[in-house]
């Protein structure tokens, strides 16, 4: 099995609501105000949709493009000022800055470069760097700037590819001390015999695929990803293919993600006009860099509206 990163940043980063950037509609009187981006590939991602989370355990900041690019940032940390990973543990799970391209599930992650699954590679070099400037409380804002070199293996898990990321910005974003209570969506699950129980339930089309999403807390989910075609039927669950599984445990870049290795997906209905899909599902949540931990993803089902 190749090292698999599929779909972390999916399940990490959709929530069932965001808020439109006001770059698509400028505030006539300060168009910066809600706005996301940085650079890259030569070009500069702004966000469609951006969302905050800041509360007294953490700060969680998310950004989406109308084709599916996303963004995460979440520190461990609720104050002004400037974070790295040497502010925190070797093991620290609460830092994380990633990058996904939902199109392929590609997922570059900011990790360290001194311990942990991508030191020692030399064409890697960690430039993480968060600095929150200002964070609002009474208009319940928050602004700051950040850069980071994500990394990502390559398929045979022999190499690590890096993306630079430079100039990054988010001014002024709009912030709820937690995601709103899900309204009309239904997600249950069992892992390892015990009741999961998700504080909020997303369901996302995009690209082709609708995922489905039971986040329980700031970043543990379990999570589904569909051909937005699907019909009526059983089908194997996998880590790559058309219908995949994961559980996704932390924000370590280290075997944070679980993929389903054996397992399947019912659906009993989806109907494509009013974007409802109901199923039952359940699998194996395996890791190539741990494989010494299994997870098991039983009872699973899902009655969820997807966007």
């Amino acid at each position: 099995m190749k090292k698999i990163f599929y779909l972390v940043t999916i399940s990490i980063l959709f929530f069932s609501s965001c808020i439109p950037n006001p770059t698509e509609n400028p505030d006539p009187i300060n168009p910066y105000i809600g706005v996301f981006k940085v650079d890259f590939d030569g070009q500069t991602f702004i966000a469609s949709t951006t969302q905050a989370i800041v509360n007294d355990n953490y700060i969680s900041i998310t950004a989406i493009k109308t084709n599916g690019e996303i963004f995460q940032i979440t520190i461990p940390e609720v104050a002004v000022g400037t974070y790295t990973w040497n502010d925190f543990g070797a093991t620290s799970s609460g830092f994380a800055l990633a990058y996904n391209q939902v199109s392929n599930g590609i997922t570059y992650i900011g990790a360290r470069d001194d311990s942990g699954e991508f030191a020692g590679f030399d064409n890697y070099t960690d430039t993480a760097e968060v600095v929150i400037s200002s964070i609002d409380a009474i208009n319940k804002k928050i602004s700051g700037t950040f850069k980071f070199t994500g990394v990502r293996f390559n398929d045979t898990g022999s190499e690590v590819i890096p993306k630079i990321f430079t100039n990054g910005s988010f001014t002024s974003i709009p912030f709820t001390a937690d995601v709103p209570a899900p309204t009309g969506n239904t997600f249950t699950a069992k892992l390892d015999g015990v009741a999961f129980v998700p504080t909020n339930i997303s369901g996302i089309s995009n690209s082709g695929r609708i995922s489905i999403i039971g986040r329980k807390g700031t970043i543990q989910n379990i999570s589904l990803s569909l051909i937005s075609s699907v019909v009526p039927g059983t089908y194997d669950l996998d880590n790559s293919g058309d219908y995949v599984g994961q559980y996704v445990k932390d924000a370590t870049p280290e075997g944070s993600s679980f993929a389903a290795d054996g397992g399947s997906v019912t659906i009993i209905s989806h109907n494509t006009t009013t974007k409802r899909i109901k199923g039952t599902f359940e699998y194996t949540a395996t890791s190539f860099l741990l494989p010494s931990e299994i997870y098991e993803i039983t009872d699973g089902t899902f009655e969820v509206t997807y966007q």
